[in-house]
C-alpha cells in the first residue's frame, strides 16, 4: 500500500516555492484506495492558491475529515466543496458548536467553524458525524473521540470557551480527533491540533488499533504552552516513532526543540511537504 500525503496549508511554507502560509492546517491523503482532505485550513484563498501552485485538483477526493471544529481547520470549507461537490465529511457530533476566545476584558471572540451547517449541505456536505472511529476510505480511519486519561495533558486552553446556559464555561475540546492510516506495517497519524493530547491520542490509537506500531505523527501537536513535564512525557511518547512532522499549534521553540532531541526523525510539517510511505 502505497501513501503520499502531502501538507497544503499551514502557518509556514518550504522555501522555494510560490505557496502562502496562514495560521490554519490542511493535508492531503492520497492512498490506493481514494484521496481524503483532512482539514481545510483558515481560508479558502490560501487553499485554492496553494492548490493552484501544487497543480493538486479537488476534483475526485473520496472524503473530507475534520480533526475538531476551529476556524483555521475548517475556514476553507466552502472553497472545498466548490471543489469536490458532494462529498461525505467525517468529523465528531459537536463540531458545530459556538466557541469563542476569551479575550481580556471579558469579550468573546468566535473561533468556531465560521459557515451555517444548512449552507455548506446546500454546497454538496453530506454529514457523517460520530463519535466513535469511522472509516473514512479503506484503510484510513477517525480515532473518534479520545478518551481525557493524561493528567499533564489539561482539558481545554482557558481562553477557549463555550456557552453553558447562562455561564461561560472552558471548552472541552471533545471533537478533536486525529486521522490514522493502517498499513500492512504499521499507522501513519495526521493530527489536527491534538487538543486532546498527544500522549492520550496515541494510547487511544494504540487500544483501537491493538497496539501496532505507529510509523510516523504528523500535524499539529498543541505544545506551544506546554510545561516542561508535558513536553518531556511527549518526548518519551514519541521516541520510538521514526518520522515525526511537527506544525502549526506545536510553536516554533518546541519545534526546534524536537528537532534538537530527535535530530534524525523530527521535522517540520509545513505547506508544500510531500512525503511517500
Amino acid at each position: 500500500m502505497s501513501v503520499r500525503i502531502t501538507c497544503l496549508v499551514e502557518n509556514s511554507v518550504r522555501l522555494g516555492t510560490r505557496l502562502w502560509g496562514e495560521h490554519g492546517l490542511s493535508v492531503l491523503l492520497e492512498t490506493p484506495e481514494g484521496r481524503v482532505l483532512f482539514d481545510t485550513g483558515q481560508s479558502g484563498v490560501v487553499l485554492r492558491h496553494n492548490l493552484g501552485e501544487a497543480s493538486i485538483s479537488l476534483r475526485g477526493i473520496n472524503a473530507i475529515a475534520l480533526s475538531h471544529g476551529h476556524y483555521d481547520h475548517t475556514g476553507g470549507l466552502d472553497a472545498a466543496l466548490k471543489g469536490t461537490g458532494h462529498v461525505p465529511i467525517f468529523a465528531h457530533p459537536d463540531i458545530f458548536t459556538p466557541r469563542f476566545s476569551l479575550r481580556p476584558g471579558g469579550s468573546l471572540k468566535p473561533i468556531g467553524i465560521p459557515f451555517d451547517r444548512n449552507w455548506l449541505t446546500g454546497l454538496g456536505a453530506d454529514w457523517r458525524l460520530s463519535r466513535e472511529p469511522q472509516e473514512v476510505i479503506p484503510g484510513v480511519f477517525t480515532t473518534g473521540e479520545v478518551p481525557r486519561r493524561e493528567p499533564l495533558e489539561e482539558t481545554g486552553d482557558k481562553d477557549m470557551v463555550i456557552r453553558s446556559g447562562d455561564s461561560i464555561v472552558r471548552d472541552p475540546l471533545l471533537d478533536d480527533m486525529s486521522l490514522v492510516v493502517d498499513m500492512p506495517d504499521g499507522l501513519l497519524v495526521l493530527l489536527g491540533c491534538c487538543h486532546a493530547g498527544v500522549m492520550n491520542t496515541l494510547r487511544h490509537i494504540s487500544e483501537t488499533f491493538r497496539g501496532k506500531r505507529v510509523l510516523a505523527v504528523m500535524g499539529g501537536t498543541h505544545l506551544a504552552k506546554a510545561s516542561e513535564d508535558r513536553l518531556v512525557a511527549t518526548e518519551r511518547a514519541l521516541q520510538d516513532i521514526p518520522h515525526i512532522g511537527l506544525s502549526h499549534c506545536t510553536g516554533v521553540p518546541v519545534i526546534a526543540r524536537f528537532m534538537e532531541r530527535f535530530p534524525e526523525k523530527a521535522f517540520v510539517f509545513q505547506a508544500g511537504t510531500v512525503i511517500d510511505f
